[in-house]
């Protein structure tokens, strides 16, 4: 069964392309899943809305909207590029293209992209909750799940960063402070704001 699902996937793949937009999906929407659910925790404390279940409510629910939103317009988005790609084809070769192992491939490949995007936006927001479902038990204070939450971010940020950085065969470490400095502007944002306020 894992033998036959893991050559349908690499034959999805072989065709489509499916393994660069998908990669490049996963870690677009996990970094957004990330910043999402840190803004919504240092958010919360800033403005004296800290409590753990309130917290909590906020960022599952962000990220079951994220989960939603990403699945359904990637596989909108992809199921047109993918039919796109498919006439560029056959316009090229002069046949009709329906019914074949590319056509097939493609369809799927949309569906492979839209799954990839929702769970990645949603696991990342998840992880970063990981604290609070620990204080929602009470085996840990809001405090330190406030501080493990900021940690895990940060964590998270440098190791997707890095991942880009390989991709990209650029300097690995550059590119993790990279996307630290993204997380640390969010947090500068969301303080002024709340001075603002």
């Amino acid at each position: 069964m894992f033998s036959r699902l893991r050559k349908s996937i690499s034959g999805i793949f072989r065709y489509s392309r499916a393994e660069e937009y998908s990669r490049r999906y996963a870690v677009m929407n996990a970094f957004d899943g990330v910043i999402t659910v840190l803004g919504i925790i240092f958010g919360s404390v800033l403005l004296g809305q800290a409590a753990v279940k309130q917290i909590l409510a906020a960022g599952i629910g962000a990220s079951i909207a994220m989960g939603i939103s990403g699945a359904s317009g990637t596989y909108m988005t992809e199921k047109a590029e993918q039919e796109r790609k498919i006439k560029e084809i056959e316009e090229a070769m002069l046949v009709k293209l329906d019914g074949t192992v590319i056509v097939k491939a493609r369809e799927r490949a949309a569906i492979i992209s839209a799954i990839v995007d929702s769970l990645s936006a949603m696991l990342a927001g998840l992880v970063v909750l990981t604290p609070y479902f620990a204080a929602a038990i009470e085996l840990l204070t809001s405090e330190i799940a406030f501080h493990l939450s900021t940690i895990i971010s940060f964590a998270l940020l440098f190791g997707l960063g890095i991942f880009l950085g390989k991709i990209a065969k650029k300097d690995i470490i550059r590119s993790g402070i990279k996307s630290l400095v993204v997380g640390l502007v969010t947090l500068l944002l969301i303080i002024a704001l709340n001075l603002i306020l």
